[in-house]
C-alpha cells in the first residue's frame, strides 16, 4: 500500500478524496430526507415497476422510515473526522444494495450512477484501511 501513501500526499488526490466524502455525504441525507415520514420517494405510477417498488417500500413504513433516518445519520457523520471510518463501513451495504436495485429493477441510467457511488465508496474505504486492517489479520 505504499503507493496509497504517496498517492495521499498528492493534492489532486486530497481534493478528490473530500469531494467523494463530501458528494456521498450529501447524496445519502438528501435521500435519506426523501424517505421520511409523509414524503414518497418518486411519483412514478404504479405501473411502472419502479414506482411500483417505491410504493411497497413506502407502505413498509417504520422500515422505509429507518433507511431514511439511517441514511441521514450515515451522511452527517461522514463530515466528521471521527466518524469517517464508521461512516464508511456502513454506508457500503446501502450503495451495494441500492446498486443491485437499480439493477434488478433494469433503471435507466440509474446503475451506472449507483456503481459511481460503490467505487467512491471503495476509494474510502482504502484511504482509511490502516484504520481497520487489524480487523483481518491473526487473531492474538
Amino acid at each position: 500500500m505504499n503507493r496509497l501513501q504517496s498517492l495521499k500526499t498528492k493534492t489532486w488526490a486530497r481534493g478528490f478524496y473530500w469531494c467523494i466524502r463530501a458528494g456521498m455525504g450529501l447524496t445519502f441525507v438528501l435521500s435519506g430526507i426523501r424517505k421520511l415520514p409523509g414524503v414518497r420517494f418518486t411519483q412514478l405510477p404504479e405501473e411502472n415497476p419502479v414506482g411500483l417498488y417505491f410504493s411497497v417500500m413506502h407502505d413498509l413504513g417504520f422500515y422505509w422510515n429507518f433507511i431514511g433516518y439511517f441514511q441521514i445519520a450515515i451522511g452527517i457523520l461522514i463530515f466528521f473526522n471521527r466518524f469517517v471510518v464508521l461512516s464508511s463501513l456502513l454506508m457500503m451495504p446501502v450503495t451495494v444494495n441500492i446498486f443491485f436495485v437499480s439493477v434488478a429493477l433494469n433503471m435507466r441510467g440509474t446503475p451506472i450512477i449507483t456503481s459511481a457511488m460503490v467505487l467512491g465508496n471503495l476509494f474510502l474505504l482504502l484511504w482509511h484501511h490502516k484504520n481497520y486492517r487489524h480487523l483481518f489479520g491473526k487473531p492474538l
